[in-house]
């Protein structure tokens, strides 16, 4: 009876999930012109419409169109999905049976810093498709590329190439099979196929996103509607405001379930372990960001101070200046975190794979700087981030029943 325990629960909390969800279905986005424009073409021909007048996401942008008109199979698809990331997820980073206790948190923290009303930004059925799926996908496509045989590498095609169509994920994949690449190779002088194979499907899919003609014409168009004059700024300065914009979300108005999860999960682990410098650290940052949040005096309140007055200034003025100081306490912030969690794992190949994954989903947030919709795409666009904030939480989970924690969940 055992064995079924986990998917049972699975299915339990992907149907909560799905039943959340549904309450928002009817909410006003893009379903409605998605829904009017599967009168007009079929499914792989607005793919390729799509390609060449607005988006690289191909498959996805037709996906899109296909739920917004059925509403039925868009929620059975949800269920089986979600489902599915929760088993394939724990395949990949509790394989163990050791670990087979934390597979139950894993769903409770998902529901946790993936709430409903996260995806409705654009509605829900868009946001969804662009961005929860994609993020289902890739996680079944790694889960497929852990394990041995051909028929498991072919099967992860499919769920990859998806993935791969979301500019995001086809930059977190591509960075992520890269480094577990090189680390195979400098940890066992062999090449992992599966991951050559990832990373040359993630490069196809950056490269697409460059190259696709549409995407010229949705940034000119965008850039009309959302920022005036963004075409005009410099690289730089595009990076540093995507850079102040994402450090303002997770430090200042601190809007993440993920970033108050993270913090705890180090400075627990990190008193448990007797690292105190960890503890000190991540619990420096924590009382940051919770008396600015609450309101109380902190470093933070000058970094408040510099943004209202960047607000002031018209859309395209920035100073690199007059924005030193939040520009250098975001980097101290960032930094003190990436030290504890360095610190707190004893293998330090654990510790570094920890520190690329969260980054990954850290540069995979930053690549909106590059889209005039930065300000006005919402908290969606921290999906990658959040994700990978997720598995590192795990990852610090798994650390605690390897140093301390065996006989709990034996």
């Amino acid at each position: 009876m055992k064995k079924y325990y986990l998917p049972i629960y699975y299915a339990l909390i992907s149907f909560l999930f799905t039943l959340q969800s549904i309450v928002y279905i009817n909410d006003v986005g893009d379903q409605l012109s998605f829904a009017k424009m599967a009168q007009h073409y079929g499914f792989f021909e607005f793919a390729l419409y799509r390609y060449q007048t607005w988006s690289s996401r191909l498959l996805i942008e037709s996906l899109t169109m296909f739920m917004s008109a059925h509403y039925l199979i868009f929620d059975i698809t949800m269920f089986i999905a979600v489902a599915c990331f929760f088993y394939c997820f724990n395949g990949i980073f509790l394989n163990d049976g050791k670990y087979w206790g934390l597979h139950f948190i894993t769903p409770a923290i998902f529901l946790l810093t993936f709430p409903s009303i996260f995806f409705t930004s654009a509605g829900l059925i868009a946001t969804v498709t662009n961005y929860l799926f994609p993020m289902i996908a890739f996680v079944i496509g790694w889960y497929c590329l852990e394990q041995k045989g051909r028929a498991w590498l072919v099967l992860s095609l499919p769920f990859l190439i998806l993935a791969c169509m979301q500019e995001q994920f086809t930059i977190f994949a591509l960075i992520t099979f890269v480094f577990y690449l090189l680390k195979d190779w400098l940890k066992k002088k062999a090449i992992n196929y599966n991951y050559l194979v990832g990373s040359a499907l993630a490069l196809v899919g950056t490269i697409s996103a460059l190259v696709a003609p549409g995407s010229a014409h949705r940034t000119a168009i965008e850039t009309k509607a959302w920022y005036p004059g963004f075409d005009k700024l410099s690289l730089a300065v595009k990076v540093a405001k995507g850079y102040m914009e994402t450090n303002r979300v997770l430090f200042v108005t601190s809007e993440l379930t993920i970033i108050y999860l993270l913090l705890i999960t180090i400075l627990v682990l990190s008193l448990l372990k007797r690292h105190y410098l960890a503890s000190f650290l991540s619990g420096s940052v924590l009382y940051t960001v919770l008396s600015n949040r609450l309101g109380s005096t902190s470093i933070l309140t000058a970094v408040q101070r510099v943004i209202d007055f960047q607000n002031q200034q018209p859309i395209t003025k920035f100073s690199f200046k007059a924005n030193l100081y939040p520009i250098t306490i975001y980097a101290v912030l960032l930094l003190v975190i990436t030290i504890a969690i360095f610190i707190l794992f004893e293998d330090k190949w654990q510790a570094t794979s920890a520190i690329v994954i969260l980054a990954v989903g850290y540069a995979a947030r930053m690549s909106v700087s590059l889209s005039p919709t930065i300000y006005a795409s919402g908290l969606r666009t921290f999906t990658p981030l959040i994700f990978s904030g997720l598995i590192v939480v795990i990852m610090i989970y798994r650390e605690f029943i390897d140093k301390i924690g065996n006989r709990l969940f034996q």
